[in-house]
């Protein structure tokens, strides 16, 4: 037991009793006791209601009322605190009674010193903290099973959505390249291209919050970013709370996958909303900073500073002091699984970053996720469409893999108007198979979905870059796996495009990559 006063309430109707009990408690060595004493029935009840105690010992005689009935009472309201049932004399079935009504232990008090007292309060005590740790790792089971199979659930539901998605912009995009600008029906293919996209959106962030994107850093502007997901993060605040957004007036340059970032601004934000039970102001910020050597066991430099404030409950010491542990969380059942924090802390970690966290009790919280500051390179555009009219065209050849038969369509159908030769194939098998039947042609791309039936775009690359080395390959999927693509095995003749995409995106990518020495 620790070394912290055990907090005891003796239940007996004999106040001689009470000074008997103290006296053992203080010939106990090493151990501090806090014992608390009530003679009647009915004011138990009110205190063991508040569940303020570590053990219960209760006499078996109170009056018209006995400690077995008090025992059974507070059992059945689901008080878990242990019981140590006292009686003046052996009875061996009130024994049997007691512990079969969930009573930790049963002692007569003619037998009860102090070695015996102490040895029994230390066994229900323990029994009790291991019984609770056990539930509360049976529950954290549960709950990264449940998030488990939430996130495979939602990967699914993504890539089968982001495939139609696909599909419908790639269809709309050639309609458009077809009418003309001038065409009445232009703006509605645009109108479509747009409403497609709002959905690639929401699909992206379900994505995000099963934590099945592929990690692909790249640089792009924070404050795009935070601008870009303002209407979202509003839904997931209630109407009390105030989003306050204030981005730096300048570009803030970072290299870090943006879903990742995303995932993290979304736990900061959905933590600031629970903080606020009664509403309050919520602040998005964005800075600068200098970080001298040895912050957070960092090496100094330049950093963008991603600032989330509120004016919430705020939290002690105790708390912060484990706030970025897996599975610690201080709301109620079924409100929280522990992991938004420690998930925010592993994505900043893994981008070279570092969180902070200040607060005290009633004073709000405020975060602070440090990312490297990147001062040149290209910015990668995060909005969409772009300009669909200036598509690059080729004339290598390419090789097409994807089991999606509206995808294949228009895809193939794009690229031959791009001017490329094509082979088109269902799955990795059948890619491999017309490749044996066109031996003297050799495709300068691979473009391949993911995740397809017989063989994948992963195995097949794997094969086909095993007989030609130089060729480039683009994977394309609505749903992927960290441990399908790892960005740090990827060779700058290998590429990913996350579904859905424009064609002009599309586009780009192909000749992006096959431009490349």
């Amino acid at each position: 037991m620790a070394n912290e006063a055990l907090r005891i309430l003796l239940v007996d109707d004999d106040e001689d009793d009470y000074l008997i009990t103290e006296d053992h408690l203080l010939d106990i060595e090493g151990q501090p006791f806090q014992l608390d004493w009530t003679p009647d029935y009915f004011s138990a009840l009110d205190i063991i209601s508040r569940q303020e105690h570590d053990v219960y010992l209760i006499d078996y005689r109170l009056g018209k009322e006995t400690g077995l009935d008090l025992l059974r009472w507070a059992v059945a309201s689901g008080y878990k605190t242990p019981f140590i049932l006292l009686t003046g004399q052996g009875d061996h079935q009130v024994d049997l009674a007691a512990m079969a009504a969930g009573a930790a232990d049963f002692l007569v008090k003619g037998q009860i010193d102090a070695q015996l007292l102490e040895r029994s309060i230390r066994y229900a005590v323990e029994r009790h903290r291991a019984e609770a740790a056990r539930q509360r790792l049976e529950e954290e089971l549960r709950q990264s099973q449940k998030m488990e199979a939430i996130g495979h659930m939602a990967g699914g539901i993504a890539h089968d959505f982001n495939n139609v998605l696909t599909a419908i912009l790639s269809f709309a995009g050639l309609a458009k390249r077809q009418v003309g600008k001038e065409h009445p029906a232009y703006g509605r293919l645009a109108g479509i291209e747009e409403a497609s996209l709002r959905g690639a959106e929401l699909t992206r962030q379900l994505l995000t919050f099963a934590r099945r994107q592929v990690t692909v850093p790249r640089i792009f502007d924070l404050n795009e970013l935070i601008l870009n997901m303002d209407k979202f993060l509003r839904r997931l605040i209630t109407a009390d709370i105030e989003l306050v957004t204030l981005p730096l007036p300048e570009l803030c340059r970072v290299k870090a996958d943006p879903a990742q970032i995303e995932q993290v601004l979304v736990n900061l934000v959905v933590n600031a909303r629970d903080a606020m039970p009664k509403g309050g102001t919520l602040t998005i910020r964005t800075t600068r900073k200098k970080l001298n050597k040895g912050f957070d066991n960092a090496a100094h430099g330049n950093f963008v500073c991603l600032i989330v404030s509120d004016t919430g409950v705020g939290m002690d010491k105790e708390v912060l002091s484990h706030i970025f542990e897996p599975f610690y969380t201080t709301k109620a059942p079924g409100k929280g699984t522990g992991l938004g924090l420690a998930t925010c802390y592993g994505i900043v970690k893994q981008n070279e970053g570092h969180i902070s966290v200040e607060s005290k009790p009633g004073t709000g919280t405020e975060f602070q996720v440090f990312l490297p500051s990147v001062s040149s390179g290209e910015t990668k555009e995060l909005t969409r469409p772009q300009n669909d009219m200036t598509a690059p065209m080729g004339d290598e050849l390419i090789l097409l893999v994807e089991d999606e038969p509206a995808v294949r369509q228009s895809l193939a159908e794009f690229l031959q108007k791009q001017g490329y030769e094509l082979v088109t194939a269902v799955n990795g098998e059948d890619a491999l198979q017309q490749l044996n039947t066109q031996k003297d042609s050799q495709p300068d791309l691979l473009l391949t979905d993911m995740v397809m039936p017989q063989l994948g775009g992963a195995p097949l690359a794997k094969i086909l870059k095993e007989k030609m080395p130089g060729l480039k390959v683009l994977f394309i999927s609505g749903y992927a796996d960290e441990s399908i693509v790892q960005p740090d095995v990827l060779d700058p003749h290998i590429a990913y495009l996350q579904k859905p995409f424009t064609l002009d995106t599309l586009a780009r990518e192909i000749r992006q990559l096959l431009d490349k020495e």
